[in-house]
C-alpha cells in the first residue's frame, strides 16, 4: 500500500543526510476516553523511527474526570443556558443519524471510536489546570511545568481542552502543535467540518500551528484543503483521517530536517468567529441534507446521472482554442467518454478516451478515428478485468507509450502501442500496492518524473493529494518518493487533468477543480517553473469554466498535439440513449 511506497523514500541517500535523532513527543489530553486523533496518532507513532510518543499529559480538571451523562448535562446547563444545550443536543442527534446512514462504512465509522487511557500504552503525568473564570484559558503550575521539562521533549502536541497560555508554550524546543480543523483563513470557531457543509463550499481546510499567546494567531506550519463531502459525518471523519496522516508527516519531516516547516505568512481575518450552530441553522443543515438525499434517489430511480463527453478541435495552439467551436462526439447507448488524449502518428488523427459502461459499471479505453469534418470509433483498445480510465500518452525511445489508470488493479502501469492505434501490449508495472489517479510521465532535466493522485486516508480522496515521484528510466520499476510530498494538498487543483507543451519548451500541468459534491466542476492550468529532486513549484495561470456548452455543468481533462486539441464536459441526462 502507500505506506510501503513512501517508506521507500526512507531509504534514499537525501533522507539519510537530513535525519536526526527521533523525535520526542508529549500530548497533552483531557482526562477520560481518548478521541481518534489521539489514539491513531500514537498508533502511527510506534510505526515510525523518525518520532515517538513518549509522554501523555493528562488534563485534570472540573468537568473532565468520569462523570455520568447527567451530571454532564446538567454541567453543562449551568454553564452555557438553556439555549446552547438545545443546539449541542440537536447537533449531537444529527451525529447520531448520520452514523446510522454510514453504519456499513467501518473506516468511517473508527473515527467515532474513542480508547481509554488504559489501553493506550504510553507513560502518562496527572495535572490539575488552572482555568480563567469563563473555562476557555488553561495554564500550569511551575511545578507542572518542571515535571514536563524533566521528560525532555522535544515538542508539545495539543490534544485536550482549553486555550493555553503560559510557560508551557516555551516548555520545549519546537513548541505546541496544534490542529485547526478549518480554513483559518476563512474559518475560525467550530464545530469542524459542519459550517462548510452548510454553506456547499468546495473544499474543507485544516492547518496545524505552533500555538502563541495570540488567540487564533498561532504560527501556521501546514495547511491543508479537501473535498468537502455532502454530509456532515462524513466530512468529520475523512477531516480527521487526513489531517491525523499530516501531523504524522510534520512529524517525521521534524526529524529529518531538524525545524519546522516555514511559516505561512499572516493576513487580516475578515469573517466572523463561527460557534455552535443554532437550532434553526441546524434545521437549515437539516432540510438541505434531506434535499440531497431526495436528488440521489431521484437520480437512480429516473435513471440520470452526471454524464461526461468528449469533443475535439482542430487549432494552431492549445492556447488559442476556441472551445465553443468543437465538435461534440456522441456518446454510445448506455455509455459515456470522458477523459480524451489526442495523437497524430503518419497522419492520423486519434483521440483515446475512457469509455465507460453503465451496465458492467466498468471503463475501457478506446480509440476514435478524427478529421474536421466527420469522426470514427475504432472500437476497444484495452480491456482489463479491472476498470480503465485517464488514457494518458508520452513517448520515449521513438515509442508510444500510454499510463491508464488502474487504480482497481493497485498499480501503475504502462502499456506499449505495438500497431497504432489498435494493438497495445502491456509492458512494465512500474509501481506496485498503490491506490493512485490519473498519473502524467514526463521526461524533464535528464529525468523522469511521475505526477500521480494517492489518497493516503484510504477513503477514496485521490482528488486532494498531488504526489511526486522521479527516476532515471521511464519504465523503472524504483521510483523515488519526491521529499515534499504531497506537492499539492487541494481538492482545487492538485487532481490531474493532462499535460501540455509550448513552442518554448515550457510544461503546463492541467488541474481538476472539484466542486461541493462534483467531481470535475471545472479546471485550470499552472506553469511548472520547478521541478527537482528537492523542490517543487506551478503557477497558477487560469481556470476554465464549464460554460461552453450549453447544459453543463463541468469539463477536467484537456489534451493538445499537432493542432488537434479535445476535452471533456459533463451534464446531467439519462444515459439509456
Amino acid at each position: 500500500m502507500l505506506k510501503d511506497v513512501l517508506a521507500e523514500g526512507r531509504k534514499h541517500e537525501q533522507y539519510r543526510e537530513l535525519k536526526m535523532h527521533p523525535v520526542k513527543v508529549g500530548y497533552i489530553v483531557d482526562e477520560g476516553a481518548q478521541p481518534y486523533l489521539v489514539w491513531d496518532l500514537i498508533e502511527k507513532s510506534k510505526l515510525s523511527e523518525e518520532y515517538s510518543i513518549d509522554l501523555m499529559i493528562v488534563q485534570k480538571s472540573p468537568g473532565s474526570s468520569n462523570q455520568g451523562l447527567r451530571w454532564k448535562v446538567i454541567d453543562y446547563y449551568k454553564r452555557k443556558g438553556v439555549r446552547r444545550l438545545a443546539e449541542r443536543i440537536l447537533i449531537d442527534l444529527i451525529i447520531k443519524f448520520e452514523k446510522k446512514l454510514f453504519a456499513h462504512h467501518p473506516e468511517y465509522n473508527e473515527t467515532f471510536i474513542k480508547k481509554s487511557l488504559d489501553e493506550i500504552d504510553v507513560q502518562k503525568i496527572y495535572l490539575t489546570s488552572t482555568i480563567s473564570g469563563n473555562g476557555l484559558v488553561y495554564r500550569y503550575v511551575e511545578s507542572d511545568i518542571e515535571a514536563i521539562k524533566g521528560a525532555r521533549l522535544d515538542v508539545l502536541l495539543r490534544g485536550g481542552s482549553g486555550i493555553l497560555r503560559g510557560k508551557i508554550l516555551d516548555t520545549c524546543e519546537f513548541g505546541v502543535l496544534s490542529f485547526h480543523h478549518a480554513n483559518n483563513d476563512i474559518n475560525r470557531g467550530g464545530p469542524p467540518a459542519f459550517w462548510e457543509v452548510l454553506s456547499r463550499q468546495p473544499s474543507t481546510g485544516f492547518i496545524i500551528q505552533r500555538l502563541t499567546e495570540e488567540l487564533d494567531g498561532g504560527d501556521v506550519v501546514f495547511k491543508g484543503e479537501i473535498a468537502t463531502s455532502p454530509f456532515y459525518v462524513l466530512n468529520l471523519c475523512k477531516l480527521h483521517r487526513k489531517s491525523n496522516f499530516f501531523m504524522d508527516h510534520v512529524l517525521k519531516n521534524l526529524a529529518r530536517r531538524g525545524k519546522l516547516p516555514d511559516i505561512f505568512e499572516k493576513t487580516p481575518y475578515a469573517y466572523p468567529l463561527f460557534k455552535t450552530p443554532s437550532i434553526s441553522v441546524q434545521l437549515q443543515y437539516l432540510y438541505k441534507t434531506i434535499i440531497h438525499i431526495l436528488k440521489v434517489v431521484y437520480g437512480k430511480f429516473a435513471k440520470t446521472s452526471w454524464r461526461w463527453g468528449v469533443a475535439y478541435q482542430y487549432v494552431d495552439s492549445w492556447k488559442s482554442a476556441v472551445l465553443w467551436k468543437s465538435r461534440i462526439i456522441k456518446n454510445p447507448a448506455n455509455r459515456f467518454l470522458a477523459d480524451p488524449f489526442v495523437f497524430r502518428k503518419d497522419g492520423l488523427d486519434v483521440i483515446f478516451v475512457e469509455d465507460y459502461d453503465y451496465i458492467t459499471d466498468k471503463g475501457d479505453i478506446s480509440a476514435y478515428k478524427v478529421d474536421r469534418d466527420q469522426y470514427e470509433a475504432l472500437g476497444k483498445v484495452l480491456i482489463e478485468p479491472f476498470h480503465l480510465s485517464y488514457p494518458f500518452l508520452f513517448e520515449a525511445d521513438s515509442r508510444l507509450f500510454m499510463c491508464p489508470e488502474t487504480h482497481e488493479a493497485g498499480d501503475i502501469r504502462i502499456y506499449e502501442c505495438v500497431d497504432f492505434p489498435l494493438k497495445w501490449t502491456l509492458h512494465k508495472i512500474l509501481v506496485k500496492n498503490i491506490v493512485a489517479s490519473d498519473t502524467n510521465i514526463l521526461f524533464y532535466n535528464g529525468m523522469w518524473w511521475m505526477l500521480t493522485n494517492i489518497d493516503t486516508s484510504d477513503l477514496g480522496d485521490r482528488s486532494s493529494e498531488l504526489h511526486l515521484f522521479y527516476s532515471d528510466r521511464y519504465d523503472s520499476e524504483q521510483w523515488n518518493p519526491h521529499p515534499l510530498n504531497p506537492i499539492i494538498l487541494d481538492s482545487k487543483c492538485a487532481r490531474n487533468g493532462g499535460l501540455l507543451f509550448d513552442e518554448e519548451g515550457l510544461i503546463y500541468r492541467v488541474y481538476q477543480r472539484q466542486g461541493f459534491d462534483m467531481y470535475g466542476e471545472a479546471m485550470g492550468v499552472a506553469r511548472i517553473d520547478v521541478i527537482s529532486t528537492v523542490d517543487y513549484k506551478e503557477t497558477v495561470l487560469f481556470d476554465i469554466e464549464p460554460r461552453f456548452f450549453n447544459g453543463i455543468a463541468g469539463t477536467h481533462t484537456y489534451s493538445f498535439h499537432d493542432r488537434l486539441m479535445a476535452l471533456d464536459f459533463v451534464k446531467r441526462e439519462g444515459y439509456r440513449h
